[in-house]
């Protein structure tokens, strides 16, 4: 047991990189893993179930669950910019850096959003459908807080997978590349949306035809 402890303690620089990289990866599946949830989860009220109080808990333990995993990504952030300060400041100067940071900026502000606007929305629609009855500018407002959600928890993984993104690559074109993200995804759920209201109504339609 000695001889471990002070094998750890011999490299305690990559110790503690190695402590940072396992909280940061348990962040983001957390993270990852309730904003999954969530989405699905709003998918499949989206047309035609009525919102449930035992869903409108499920939709709130899921945002808490996200909340824990996006603090740990920020403790562990912060512990890998002061592990680079300490140990390694040329990795300082890597662009992806800052643009992970700028990402997860925008993941939390869409939090924030989540927690003080959307939430609140759906337990009001309890016994509703969930877009039911709600204006264009919430309904956008859905559809947008989800892409970012989605585009927001995977930019992360994907620029920690792929190594070709450190050093050379602007912040800006990081940026550019997970605005493209959002955008294809909001496209993505607004048709996903779009279509599932058609298949519905058409369905509905058909049950008043009579036989």
């Amino acid at each position: 047991m000695n001889t471990l402890i002070e094998h750890f303690a011999d490299d305690l620089a990559g110790t503690l990189r190695a402590a940072l990289r396992f909280a940061h990866f348990i962040g983001l599946a957390i993270g990852l893993g309730g904003a999954m949830l969530l989405d699905l989860m709003l998918l499949k009220f989206l047309v035609p179930r009525r919102i449930t109080e035992d869903a409108a808990q499920i939709f709130a333990s899921a945002a808490q669950v996200v909340d824990l995993g996006l603090k740990i990504l920020w403790l562990s952030g912060f512990g890998f910019l002061m592990h680079y300060a300490i140990y390694d400041p040329a990795k300082l100067a890597n662009p992806k850096l800052y643009a992970k940071l700028t990402i997860v900026a925008i993941l939390t502000i869409n939090g924030w959003f989540i927690h003080t606007i959307i939430l609140p929305v759906l337990r009001g629609q309890i016994g509703k459908p969930l877009l039911s009855g709600i204006g264009r500018g919430l309904h956008t407002a859905f559809i947008l807080s989800g892409a970012i959600s989605v585009a927001s928890w995977y930019s992360p993984v994907i620029l920690g997978v792929f190594w070709q993104f450190n050093g050379d690559v602007p912040a800006m074109t990081i940026l550019y590349c997970y605005l493209v993200f959002v955008t294809l995804t909001a496209v993505a759920i607004g048709l996903g949306i779009r279509w599932i209201t058609r298949v519905m109504a058409a369905r509905q339609s058909d049950t008043l035809v009579p036989g």
